[in-house]
């Protein structure tokens, strides 16, 4: 009764963006449900990402364990990727909320397959993708015709892809994709964040033994506790006006690893 009880206090607070939400198939979710590796989707859905029950719902309790790979997560199989290769996952629909797309890496502690970890651990952030550079004029606009509104990582497509760093360690980890919408996140604890987890086998890539100057292979971090990562406070988290009046945005979250890794921006 407790939790049916708070989630009709979060629709009532969040509004019409939350009511859809207990509709398994509700217009603009979305769910991770495949893996992407070298421009090829691998595997059927859900062979090596993490099923959950909680279709395409989103989560809003950044303070809850369902926040590392999502509700009731279940262990898949694990696939072997290269440091250094492209990965990604793709979706059931298309991205239908204006957002941006993270992806967290924790490393399973040694002797312990992915299958078999849960997460509790380190998670670094190895990728972000928000929205278009910041714009220098304060629009009201909503339908980009003027081309002064923020184009958001979650437009009108089915996957995202990204480079797993060269200098990651051998070892078994999962990845954890994370989507986070802010149509309603003008409001305490109406962000909505999309999330599963693959399992992957990294090894050693072609170019492991020429990392560059200042990365050696190993330097994981800086880590972060899932949940722990957000207050549900934060910049980017609860935004300060309704998402299409936002002429700049700047994602939450640890700084990047590596040392250096910049967020990427739509363009």
């Amino acid at each position: 009764m407790d939790s049916v009880n708070a989630m009709l206090s979060n629709t009532i607070l969040c509004g019409f963006a939350l009511i859809s939400s207990n509709i398994p198939t509700a217009l603009g979710h979305w769910t991770y449900s495949r893996l992407i590796v070298n421009d090829e989707v691998v595997g059927e859905p859900w062979q090596y990402i993490r099923h959950h029950n909680n279709s395409n719902a989103p989560l809003t309790n950044v303070n809850s364990t369902d926040f590392r790979c999502n509700v009731d997560a279940k262990p898949a199989e694990t696939y072997t990727v290269h440091a250094g290769d492209e990965l990604g996952f793709g979706i059931n629909e298309h991205f239908g909320h204006p957002g941006i797309q993270q992806v967290y890496l924790s490393k399973a502690p040694e002797g312990v397959a992915a299958a078999d970890y849960d997460g509790s651990g380190g998670w670094a952030r190895v990728y972000s993708l928000t929205s278009s550079p910041t714009n220098s004029t304060n629009s009201s606009s909503t339908n980009g015709d003027d081309g002064d509104i923020l184009t958001w990582a979650t437009h009108n497509i089915q996957n995202f892809r990204f480079t797993l760093p060269a200098s990651t360690p051998p070892g078994e980890y999962l990845l954890r994709a994370e989507g986070l919408a802010i149509h309603a996140a003008h409001k305490w604890a109406c962000a909505q964040f999309y999330v599963s987890c693959a399992q992957i086998k990294v090894i050693a890539g072609e170019n492991a033994s020429n990392l560059g100057a200042g990365v050696r292979e190993g330097d994981l971090g800086p880590l972060v506790k899932i949940p722990g990562v957000y207050r549900g406070d934060e910049p980017g988290v609860l935004i300060p006006v309704f998402w299409s009046f936002l002429t700049n945005y700047t994602a939450p979250g640890p700084a990047l690893w590596p040392e250096g890794t910049q967020e990427q921006h739509v363009v």
